[in-house]
């Protein structure tokens, strides 16, 4: 792109920079240029400044006046030896020219005479050739055989291509009739495929298949999706979140795996999203349940415990900890007789507890006497109910009672 004059000392201080790395110049440059010979000044300079431009060239111009003639006899000595000089590079030129049209002239003769023995050749290839025609001939008729076979192959692949549609039709009837929101994506997270509900939380439509997901609108309120799916393509594993839509209504559970081809190679990735409202709204009740449960053990005003099937403390009023003077905070996950330091670990009660577990008798106004070692001697009247759950829960244990000071 340099104009004539100046193409050498660019390539020259380009060079120079970049090896020594530091500031070089060259002045009165005399550049041809549409208006004339105009000098300048080239300057060649290493960026070293921020990542964007480090290690970068910048190449800057500067005009300059044009230097004064020198007058006088040997001035015009030297021009007119140079003129000289030019003269006689345009002659051998000139001779080196007449010598390599002479040695082309020789060459085209030469190549005359060899065209002449190629057409001998190609008149002996003719033949050949005809005597090839009569054998293609030959292999036509065994080409028509091999046509039929090639008929009865497609037939066959008709036959499995109708299979394999078939096959489709009942996968994307499948897909269809689920009520699971699928996603199929490559492994630049652009859309393969989709099933219908899947234009519940996504407003995606058919003509948005390859374009990437991260272009399409969702209605949750989750900002991660694209994480989550390039983490599971970088770990292999699986990975499930629960995701609420934006108005609040409806739960979804997300479950993001690799998608596996047949020869078990990754391409891509497959997001479901299955609803799970009302699982999370009996979730909230069950937690509201809880709470209110727990409320209504708080203000008792008798001593209660919860137990679990292993006599650990799930639950205890704040009653209890106050009569025995226990921190609340402390007693849950306790096992009854490790209570206080060991305190309630009473034989008569291990014999009611373990007569409540093995013959599922209840406790009813049975009366114990203990010294505790803080509070001093209780007198207390037990009460115990066994409350069964579902059969994949274990049981628990209500344990109230009524204290009585000495």
């Amino acid at each position: 792109m340099a104009r004539e004059g100046l193409t050498f000392e660019m390539n020259n201080l380009v060079n120079r920079a970049a090896v020594l790395g530091e500031k070089v110049s060259a002045e009165n440059i005399a550049v041809k240029t549409d208006l004339g010979i105009q000098h300048v000044k080239l300057t060649v300079t290493p960026l070293q400044e921020a990542d964007p431009i480090r290690g970068m060239l910048m190449v800057t111009l500067e005009d300059m006046p044009a230097p004064k003639p020198r007058k006088g006899r040997k001035d015009s000595a030297d021009e007119a030896s140079l003129k000289d000089a030019r003269i006689a590079e345009l002659e051998k030129e000139l001779l080196y020219t007449k010598q390599r049209l002479q040695n082309t002239i020789e060459e085209m003769n030469s190549s005359l005479e060899e065209l002449k023995s190629t057409n001998e050749e190609l008149q002996s290839a003719n033949e050949e050739l005809q005597s090839t025609n009569e054998e293609a001939m030959t292999n036509k008729e065994e080409t028509q055989s091999l046509n039929e076979e090639l008929m009865t192959i497609n037939l066959q692949y008709q036959i499995k291509t109708e299979e394999l549609t078939n096959s489709n039709n009942d996968m994307k009837n499948l897909l269809d009739s689920t009520e699971i929101a699928t996603i199929f994506l490559d492994n630049q997270l652009n859309i393969k495929n989709f099933t219908p509900q899947a234009t519940q939380i996504f407003n995606v439509i058919r003509s948005d298949v390859g374009r990437s997901i991260t272009h399409i609108a969702s209605n949750l309120k989750y900002q991660n999706i694209e994480e989550d799916i390039k983490e599971v393509l970088d770990r292999l594993r699986s990975k499930e979140v629960h995701l609420q839509t934006k108005d609040e209504q409806h739960w979804y559970s997300m479950r993001v795996l690799p998608y596996r081809t047949a020869d078990n190679f990754i391409d891509g990735a497959v997001v479901t999203f299955t609803n799970i409202t009302n699982f999370k709204n009996l979730e909230a009740s069950v937690a509201a349940t809880s709470l209110y449960a727990a409320n209504i053990i708080d203000i008792i005003q008798q001593p209660l415990l919860v137990l679990d099937g292993q006599l650990r403390v799930e639950c205890a009023s704040n009653a209890f900890a106050q009569t025995f003077q226990l921190i609340p905070e402390l007693l849950k996950g306790q096992w009854l007789y490790h209570l206080g330091n060991g305190q309630w670990d009473i034989p008569e009660l291990r014999k009611l507890m373990t007569q409540l577990m093995t013959n599922e008798a209840e406790i009813k106004n049975v009366a114990l006497e203990h010294e505790f070692p803080v509070i001093g001697y209780r007198r207390m009247i037990l009460n115990t109910r066994r409350v069964e759950q579902t059969e994949n829960k274990p049981f628990k244990v209500l344990l109230a009672m009524e204290v009585f000071e000495k």
